[in-house]
């Protein structure tokens, strides 16, 4: 039964009917269609309270669903389009535009966590240029594709941390720069959310790396400046200077040569700045195995070292040709010895022990 309601071109009437997507309609009509303010009932137990014309949801309307969710917003033939509010079952709430029923456009999304993202939608999904703001007060302000972080963006810890950089789908990945709580700051590169590929690092202390970066560890070849003045220069593998490469003290002296786990190790050169030059095997830092050494002042040494320390056969020259042949025990001359002059004659044989020396 239709009452007449008001009318100009139009005659407006009060009825009920059912609706072209099988709903029972009561309210405001025209023609013997929904027109006006109504509401709706679903079979599926919805409920639509709002404005209608020419049949359709069109206007301003709320739309309950039968599950708990709920829409308080603007309408477009029957899809929420404009500016709405949806409830949704695990409490989130979003408030924004949308278009074509779906969220899209600049819009707020409020978590049951309490983070927030305020930003860029496009097919219910962040894209675009948009900030989430963690409950815990760390934030991203940045764009998105796909509801990832992705692009350029700036990720603040709260904690004195923070990333500007590149991401790709929530990771930091690309050229970036991050700056650490304790005064350490990373520039680089940055792939699956750890340094890797060139980069430079710099700590609190005054020290810098430059360099390669593999899996967030320095690896490959690379620039170590010490805020002392040392610098290396050479290869690095996890962190470590590993393999071949050059040590300059600020004093002067200059290693160059292997390494591994920081420490020379292998085959080097050791030049100390007041000329002496120490060349053969290391281990652990220290000489050991077979070294030759020439001295500033012309005297050189061939011979073996054990931790540091002349141990073995050993052969000594002064800058005048005499020569020194024995042996050494833990830095100690120990065992028979023979001394030669510059000719090659013998002029003095005898043994030592410990250090003491006995002459025939």
């Amino acid at each position: 039964m239709l009452t007449p309601f008001s009318g100009f071109s139009q005659k407006i009437t009060l009825g009920s009917c059912t609706t072209h997507d099988g709903g029972t309609y009561k309210g405001q009509m025209v023609s013997g269609k929904p027109q006006g303010k109504g509401s709706t009932v679903f079979g599926n137990g919805d409920v639509y309270e709002g404005e209608y014309l020419k049949g359709k949801r069109q206007g301003t309307g709320i739309y309950t669903y039968a599950d708990g969710k709920k829409y308080d917003g603007q309408w477009f033939q029957d899809q929420r389009h404009g500016r709405g509010t949806f409830y949704f079952l695990n409490n989130n709430k979003y408030v924004g535009l949308w278009f074509r029923d779906k969220q899209q456009g600049h819009g707020v999304m409020y978590y049951y966590n309490g983070d927030k993202y305020a930003g860029d939608w496009v097919e219910n999904k962040r894209q675009g240029r948009g900030k989430y703001t963690y409950s815990s007060g760390a934030y991203y302000d940045g764009q998105w594709v796909n509801d990832q972080k992705s692009g350029k963006g700036i990720f603040d810890w709260g904690d004195g941390t923070t990333y500007d950089g590149q991401w790709v789908d929530n990771q930091r990945s690309g050229k970036g720069v991050n700056k650490y709580a304790d005064g350490d700051a990373y520039i680089g590169q940055w792939k699956d959310d750890i340094q890797n590929g060139r980069g430079i690092y710099k700590f609190q202390n005054g020290d810098m790396y430059e360099g390669d970066y593999v899996q967030g560890e320095r690896t490959g070849e690379g620039i170590f400046r010490y805020a002392n003045g040392d610098k290396y220069t050479g290869h690095f593998f996890e962190g470590n200077k590993d393999g071949q490469g050059t040590l300059v003290w600020a004093n002067g002296d200059v290693y160059s040569g292997q390494w591994k786990d920081d420490l020379q190790s292998g085959m080097g050169k050791l030049t100390k700045k007041n000329g002496d030059v120490f060349e053969g095997s290391f281990k652990n830092g220290e000489l050991n195995g077979e070294v030759i050494i020439r001295y500033a002042n012309g005297n050189k040494f061939r011979g073996t070292y054990k931790k540091g320390v002349p141990h073995g056969i050993a052969l000594e020259e002064d800058k005048d040709g005499n020569r020194f042949e024995g042996s050494y025990v833990d830095g100690r001359r120990d065992g028979k010895f023979v001394e030669k002059d510059r000719n090659g004659q013998i002029v003095k044989k005898g043994r030592y022990e410990l250090g003491r020396r006995f002459e025939n």
